[in-house]
């Protein structure tokens, strides 16, 4: 991905927060809401709903547009973005499609939110099954930073360990599936 455009862990970690989750899905399920309006929807107060739909614009998720003095935000992201898109498809989905709960999007969102495990998951995806220690190699992480984040990956039933080495698992998420896609396509 080219260095100007934001980059998905970063991006995941500033979906990995409640308050931005609550704006990005009440922008979703009512495109075109002022700042008061969805700090009225989300409850949150109206500055830290105007922090949250910032994070969430610079991201490339949503956009803003003046009329007359109001200020409307709309779930359009930004062509710019390559990434933008499929991410916002993959969060509609998972908030209205899949209903998932708020703590497991977060979770699943959590796995993508560090650059080492994007190239973790990605080593994985082009070279297979891999032993740690050749995984190390391949990511230029030390293996004790491999370690913990290999079992964060694990915890999040993105990875698994068996006798040949660390794999990536079967049947992740729809949500997670998304962001594997994306590491895969070069988008991360």
């Amino acid at each position: 991905m080219n260095g100007l455009h934001p980059t998905l862990w970063r991006t995941c970690r500033t979906l990995a927060n409640s308050r931005r989750l609550a704006c990005l899905k009440a922008v979703l399920a009512q495109p075109n809401l002022t700042v008061e309006e969805l700090a009225e929807t989300t409850g949150l107060p109206k500055d830290q709903a105007s922090l949250c739909l910032r994070a969430l614009q610079a991201r490339g998720l949503i956009h803003a547009e003046r009329h007359s003095r109001w200020v409307r935000y709309s779930p359009l992201p930004d062509r710019s973005v390559p990434a933008a898109a499929p991410i916002l498809d993959a969060m509609r989905r998972a908030f209205f499609d899949d209903k998932m709960a708020e703590p497991a999007i977060l979770y699943a969102l959590t796995a993508f939110t560090h650059p080492r495990r994007l190239a973790i998951l990605r080593s994985l995806q082009i070279s297979g099954p891999q032993p740690a220690e050749k995984l190390s190699v391949a990511t230029q992480v030390s293996l004790p930073a491999l370690w913990r984040h290999l079992g964060k990956l694990r915890l999040r039933c993105l990875t698994d360990q068996t006798q040949g080495g660390w794999q990536l698992a079967p049947g992740p998420s729809p949500l997670a599936q998304t962001m594997l896609t994306l590491i895969a396509c070069g988008q991360a």
